[in-house]
């Protein structure tokens, strides 16, 4: 039985700049982990951004079963049942869309998520943080900044920002987020715990600790050019610079990962430690005209992450298609745990045994109202990947796309036209998962309400 169960998530952690599973030198610290660990090369998000994807994470249930930034209170979180079977719960993160104030804490005994020591575009601003003029304009700028405006709005209110909120990292950087969760650690060494720590670093802006800049001398340097460019509007040296100082991020996270992982075994806590690591999403470099991960992206470099499971005394690199959505039921059944009824996935150890699986993956999202911390559930994205095949369905551009993501990963050529029978086929499925996700909404929802 595993003592510790230790989650490590990476916020914008594309799993090709992944050296375990791209070949990529970027990540010298966690291939070393990877070494003993099994290897998940072909793992997908459940969504394009976190709003979609950690309902997967942390409660193996889909975005659209929660249509908005508020964990629903009907599921059941992965901490609850830990929790009831005597592990110590416990949180470490600085994004704001995972804040207490949003229902992320739910099954935590301890959620540790900063939002009043940082200052972000899309964090809740506090009392403290509203009162005078700075106040007022921070705030102006926060909220108009989470609704959408035109990329000269959205740069000036960047600068705004910035300019009042007095720091130059909007979230809990690496170092300092290894020091909260060591300190943690070090009291409740001995106990039965369930840690789960979640690293902002990748996520724009990239503002790299000075030893990882290749093209500014300082953070503000670089800082500063993250606010000035037009990122819809990106030329060849500029897409460049950001494709370093985001490459440089993700060194800087290997290496806090690789601090905690020594800090581990210094202290002989590697052992009876499940360890779990991987990603929220990715993040799109122009490869579809896009920068970011945008509400409405669903092609591979937004959703293709990486996943690695140490502590399971086997190494092995496997290629199956497997998801987010199945991490919770997985911990279970390797805890000998009976998952809840409210959780959707299922879990990966047959797969380690050497059961072949061919099941679909769906990754969901909607049309955004951050004002009202909502989305508009009734105009959907959904991608649906079974077997070589992934279809697209984008309700928003009223555009469907259909690829071989085995002979076309990166998505370039759109079998839409070509492939009738088969885009047929993965619309139906489509069709299928919506309905037995309402479904499904529902029962739980009366279930959790007959009473």
């Amino acid at each position: 039985m595993f003592k510790r169960i230790i989650l490590i998530t990476v916020d914008c952690l594309r799993a090709d700049h992944v050296g375990c599973i791209s070949g990529k030198n970027l990540t010298p610290n966690i291939d070393k982990l990877a070494k003993d660990a099994v290897i998940f090369t072909r793992a997908f998000a459940n969504g394009p951004g976190t709003n979609q994807s950690f309902p997967a994470i942390l409660t193996s249930t889909y975005f659209l079963m929660h249509g908005g930034l508020r964990l629903k209170p009907n599921y059941i979180t992965l901490a609850e049942v830990l929790s009831k079977h005597g592990y110590k719960t416990v949180a470490f993160h600085s994004n704001p869309f995972l804040s207490a104030k949003l229902g992320w804490n739910k099954g935590f005994h301890e959620f540790y998520d900063f939002m009043d020591a940082i200052k972000s575009p899309s964090a809740f601003i506090t009392k403290r943080q509203s009162k005078g003029l700075k106040g007022k304009l921070l705030s102006i700028a926060s909220t108009m900044l989470r609704g959408g405006r035109s990329a000269k709005i959205q740069r000036l209110l960047k600068k705004i920002f910035y300019r009042f909120s007095g720091l130059e990292i909007p979230y809990l950087e690496g170092k300092k987020l290894n020091e909260n969760v060591i300190n943690w650690v070090e009291k409740n060494k001995n106990e039965k715990f369930f840690l789960w720590m979640h690293y902002m670093d990748p996520h724009d802006p990239y503002i790299p600790p000075e030893e990882y800049l290749t093209n500014f001398s300082t953070r503000y340097e670089a800082l500063k050019f993250n606010l000035t460019i037009d990122t819809n509007n990106l030329n060849e040296e500029e897409l460049k610079i950001l494709k370093k100082l985001y490459q440089s991020e993700v060194k800087y996270t290997d290496k806090c990962i690789s601090e905690f992982i020594h800090y581990l075994e210094d202290k002989k806590l590697l052992d009876e430690s499940l360890i779990i690591i991987t990603a929220d999403h990715g993040h799109a470099f122009m490869e579809h005209g896009r920068f970011a991960h945008a509400y409405d992206i669903l092609y591979n470099e937004v959703i293709h992450i990486p996943l690695i499971i140490f502590g399971l005394d086997k190494t092995q690199k496997i290629n199956i298609k497997v998801q987010l959505l199945d991490i919770p039921p997985t911990i279970l059944n390797i805890l000998k745990i009976k998952k809840p009824p409210t959780f959707m996935g299922s879990s990966l150890l047959p797969i380690l045994n050497g059961t072949k699986i061919k099941k679909a993956i769906f990754s969901e999202s909607a049309e955004p109202d951050f004002i009202n911390l909502k989305y508009n559930i009734n105009k959907k994205v959904v991608s649906c990947i079974f077997g070589s095949y992934k279809i697209i369905i984008n309700e928003l551009r009223n555009l469907i796309e259909l690829y071989n993501i085995d002979r076309d990963f990166d998505e370039k050529d759109n079998l839409i036209d070509c492939e009738e029978k088969r885009a047929k086929k993965l619309k139906v499925l489509v069709q299928k998962h919506l309905i037995r996700e309402k479904a499904f909404k529902m029962k739980i929802y009366y279930e959790r309400h007959k009473n």
